[in-house]
């Protein structure tokens, strides 16, 4: 039974990430609600997925000019602080904690996507 959990959590996983809707949630949801990882364990398997399947996506778009190199490197800048302030974070916050701001986060992200969204329709229109 745990194989068809493992399965369809691959499978939602990879809809969403070539969907661009964010693979890696669905991965995260999976692996502290269905495994024994814990948060931190979890967001670290995440993480060690993620990175050679961004490497590979930048390349290709850089070959294709899909990417602006001046936006790149604000990105590339920006994600290194935010990885390195939020190890910090981990190092003194009990994982309880991580897990409510994580949580906390997604919301946030979540709301800001459907109003932003909305309010960019409404600008396209007019």
């Amino acid at each position: 039974m745990n194989n068809i959990f493992l399965i369809l959590a691959g499978l939602l996983s990879g809809i969403c990430a070539s969907m661009g809707l964010g693979g890696g949630f669905v991965l995260l949801v999976y692996l502290t609600m269905f495994t024994q990882l814990s948060q931190l364990e979890s967001q670290l398997t995440n993480l060690v997925f993620f990175l050679p399947i961004a490497t590979i996506s930048i390349l290709l778009h850089l070959k294709n000019h899909l990417i602006e190199k001046k936006v790149l490197w604000k990105a590339i800048i920006t994600g290194v602080a935010g990885v390195i302030v939020g190890y910090l974070i981990s190092r003194y916050l009990p994982e309880e904690w991580i897990s409510k701001l994580f949580g906390a986060f997604i919301l946030w992200i979540g709301a800001r996507e459907l109003f932003h969204k909305k309010a960019d329709k409404q600008a396209q229109k007019g």
